[in-house]
């Protein structure tokens, strides 16, 4: 994932101003969303967060990934393991790309998706504003293992 476009500062600010009281277990599971390179289910999160800190409870953890969620702070992937796992959203529009292999998620050059955006508001006289698009395959270290 590219985690260099995100910055967990501004999902805390996201949530405080939202009126949620940010605790140090809430920080815990920004940062494991945040970072992480595959897509996570609340389970995964909650498996992750107890490595640290033991006392998470799973309920915590669901109503976590609901607010950010609910805050597009991290989106559904559909179509991959029941749709039950979250990637982060990134500020602009954005190609997923999900290895059906190895599980590793990472948005993919956005130029593409810009030209047909462009090209479908121009020829449909519409005015797009977001976009899911997500991409299954092989990625290029699992093509060569294979």
């Amino acid at each position: 994932m590219r985690s260099r476009t995100i910055n967990p500062k501004d999902w805390l600010t996201a949530l405080v101003e939202s009126g949620v009281r940010v605790t140090t277990v809430q920080e815990t599971l920004i940062d494991i969303f945040a970072h992480s390179e595959y897509p996570l289910s609340a389970e995964q999160a909650w498996n992750v967060a107890r490595q640290s800190r033991p006392k998470t409870g799973r309920a915590t953890v669901y109503r976590m990934v609901e607010k950010l969620e609910n805050l597009g702070l991290i989106r559904r992937v559909h179509g991959y393991q029941g749709c039950s796992h979250f990637v982060p959203t990134l500020p602009e529009l954005m190609m997923l790309f999900i290895c059906l292999s190895c599980g590793r998620a990472e948005y993919l050059d956005s130029q593409p998706l810009d030209d047909l955006i462009q090209q479908s508001e121009h020829t449909s006289g519409r005015h797009i504003t977001d976009s899911r698009l997500q991409l299954f395959g092989a990625c290029s270290d699992c093509q060569q293992k294979a």
